[in-house]
């Protein structure tokens, strides 16, 4: 069975080396079209992960929620601050959550060689890099050591190391605490930041340490859980039942942050007319080579009229001409994802489709596949019709031709 197959794709083969005038234009077209339909299919998938990453660098995974935990008293005083670390540890410990990190945000400015450098501040937990894809370039990210340090690390963006003066290479290097607080800080990593846009830099404080560079720092109410998806919002109730039964009088809430929900929206219109019209150039194309395979069927009635004579019974024949079309359209398929291949891996594409989010580009396998199926799916069709022409020519209509 098998070998009869691998003759029936050599044979056709053959005549497609004979006839290679008559179908080359159609083939241009089917393989135009399935290179259109593997980079539609490649940009979109490559735009969601883009979009993806995006939000979750600012909103976190899906699915993150952000707890409000506020004290009768307002901003917590340091017994309430120990109250709220250790409810959080328990009901982390409690239903398995493995991601959680404080989220506050600041100002702040250090003194430098050349005069204060001025920043805004984020003050985090170590689990707050996984939930939000920060990229750290040089050095590391904050470790749970860390929050015993006598000089607190911070991690920087290039903008701010830049005005500092601090070569991100050479990382780890100190910076000067505020005026109020005598010291140093060691400054253990960088990420690549906003970018030329920014005015000024970034930087990320481990939590506890921020009264360290900002005298009027309150301890964080707000906290970031990344919980599994499929069960977030049933768990998400569970924890804050169970938060507002360790801390009563506190006024807690739960809302889910992320934009995990809405990455397809964006994409969704542009992706369905770009799928719509490269199938209406496949159709096209599939058409023109149909009436290419009909003409030739007419001319070659005498041929397959002998192969009759000799004994090739009608399946024989329906195969033989149908996989003339599918080898056709399968190495013009073929060469078009090749090209769609090329196109997605130019670095000027995947540096636009990721959104500058300096993820490294994957060519999504999903648009191979389906390039490659569309291309012996249209071969099938485009030859379904010569092949029951041929299959009906008797032995005396090649007489007659």
């Amino acid at each position: 069975m098998i070998s009869g197959f691998l003759a029936s794709i050599v044979e056709a083969w053959q005549e497609l080396r004979v006839h290679k005038v008559r179908v080359l234009m159609s083939l241009i077209g089917v393989g135009v079209a399935v290179c259109g339909l593997t980079l539609v299919v490649g940009f979109g998938d490559m735009m969601q992960k883009g979009l993806a990453d995006t939000f979750e660098k600012q909103n976190g995974r899906a699915a993150t929620y952000t707890l409000y935990v506020m004290p009768p008293s307002g901003d917590p005083n340091p017994n309430e601050a120990e109250k709220i670390a250790r409810a959080l540890d328990e009901t982390k410990k409690r239903f398995g959550i493995e991601y959680v990190s404080a989220v506050a945000n600041g100002e702040m400015e250090v003194p430098s060689p050349s005069g204060n450098v001025s920043a805004f501040v984020s003050v985090v937990d170590p689990d707050y890099n996984v939930m939000h894809r920060v990229k750290v370039d040089h050095g590391r990210w904050f470790n749970e050591f860390d929050a015993t340090n006598l000089s607190p690390p911070i991690v920087a963006d290039e903008k701010f190391l830049e005005q500092y003066g601090i070569d991100p290479s050479s990382l780890p290097r100190t910076v000067d605490l505020p005026g109020h607080q005598a010291g140093k800080a060691t400054v253990i990593g960088s990420f690549a930041g906003a970018g030329p846009t920014s005015d000024i830099g970034n930087v990320y404080l481990l939590n506890g340490h921020q009264s360290k560079f900002m005298p009027d720092a309150t301890v964080p109410t707000e906290f970031e859980m990344w919980l599994p998806p499929e069960t977030a919002k049933e768990l998400s109730k569970q924890v804050r039942t169970d938060l507002k039964r360790q801390l009563p009088g506190f006024d807690i809430s739960a809302d889910r942050t992320d934009y995990g929900n809405e990455v397809d929206g964006p994409l969704g219109a542009v992706q369905n007319v770009l799928l719509f019209i490269s199938v209406l150039i496949l159709l096209m194309g599939m058409l023109g080579l149909v009436n290419i395979s009909m003409v030739t069927i007419q001319q070659r009635v005498r041929e397959i009229g002998i192969r009759r004579s000799f004994g090739a019974t009608s399946r024989r024949i329906f195969f033989s001409v149908m996989m003339e079309s599918v080898v056709a359209t399968t190495m013009a398929g073929a060469i078009g994802v090749l090209i769609a291949i090329l196109v997605l891996k130019a670095p000027i594409v995947g540096d636009a489709l990721m959104m500058g989010t300096g993820s490294t580009p994957q060519i999504p396998v999903t648009a191979v596949i389906v390039g490659m199926l569309v291309s012996i799916g249209i071969g099938a069709l485009a030859g379904l019709v010569p092949a029951l022409v041929a299959m009906r020519v008797r032995i005396i209509d090649a007489i007659r031709a």
